[in-house]
């Protein structure tokens, strides 16, 4: 039942992204809640690796569907960072709300940079001073916000640490 329910948490992020949040830009960035459901399906499902997986491909297609980027960037990219997650939760204890924005805040660095370089390869070139000021606020922003997303979903998602 839990992995329905996180299915239409991810739908509701997706559309609360894609309307509500765009009034809560700091220095026009939003933070990116695709990549806290994916670290919260990593967390929540570490057991249970085909869910976690559809869930990310699941997630990345719903992102890629709504931005302008290259598709198929996310679809790709979340189900590495979800296996990525799922490893480390297997070999190291992760217990703290701290750890957990410290994870996401190395997460959404990584993804920004591998995004940016598959669309520099592409010829989407960025300067580089707009390119770290963007993934810094949106690093720091989405890693702020995430204890708080994740302590209201814990008892829907009936997860507790």
């Amino acid at each position: 039942m839990r992995k329905w329910i996180f299915l239409l948490v991810i739908v509701i992020f997706s559309i609360f992204e894609i309307t509500i949040l765009d009034y809560f830009k700091v220095f026009g960035v939003k933070p990116d809640l695709f990549l806290i459901c994916v670290v919260m399906v990593s967390i929540i499902f570490v057991f249970e690796l085909r869910w976690a997986l559809f869930l990310s491909i699941f997630a990345g297609v719903l992102k890629d569907t709504f931005s302008l980027n290259v598709f198929g960037i996310n679809t790709l990219l979340f189900p590495l960072w979800s296996l990525l997650i799922i490893k480390l939760s297997k070999n190291i204890l992760i217990e703290n709300n701290f750890i957990y924005a410290a994870l996401v805040f190395i997460i959404v660095i990584f993804h920004d940079i591998v995004t940016r370089l598959i669309n520099l390869t592409l010829g989407n070139f960025i300067p580089l001073i707009i390119f770290l000021r963007i993934t810094l606020i949106e690093s720091l922003y989405t890693a702020l916000i995430f204890p708080l997303v994740f302590k209201l979903n814990q008892p829907m998602l009936n997860y507790k640490k």
